[in-house]
């Protein structure tokens, strides 16, 4: 039974790691990301886990629900959904001091 957070491929994971990298201009990690916990900025925005292979509205205020296909650590969190940094436009991000825990696949 395929898990959550291999909801894309290896190879489509990859692919879409090393756009985040060219677009963003550092090293993104490889290292596989289950979920994060986030306190947001946003005002009106309370805390909430980000789980892979699970939808979300309001990635960021007024943003329609989008399903979270994987989560990038590099210098902040990228949030990537099929509408948001899988290889066109930016992912959804969040600074590392919204981050209140951040959950590691296997």
């Amino acid at each position: 039974m395929k898990r959550p957070e291999d909801i894309i491929d290896e190879e489509e994971r990859e692919r879409i790691r090393l756009y985040l990298e060219k677009t963003l201009g550092h090293p993104v990690r490889k290292q596989k990301i289950k979920s994060i916990l986030v306190n947001p900025h946003y005002h009106g925005q309370s805390k909430r886990t980000i789980e892979v292979g699970r939808s979300y509205a309001d990635l960021e205020p007024g943003r329609p629900s989008e399903q979270v296909i994987a989560i990038f650590e590099t210098k902040l969190f990228c949030v990537v959904t099929k509408e948001r940094g899988a290889g066109e436009g930016l992912p959804y991000f969040f600074t590392r001091d919204t981050i209140r825990n951040v959950e590691y696949a296997d």
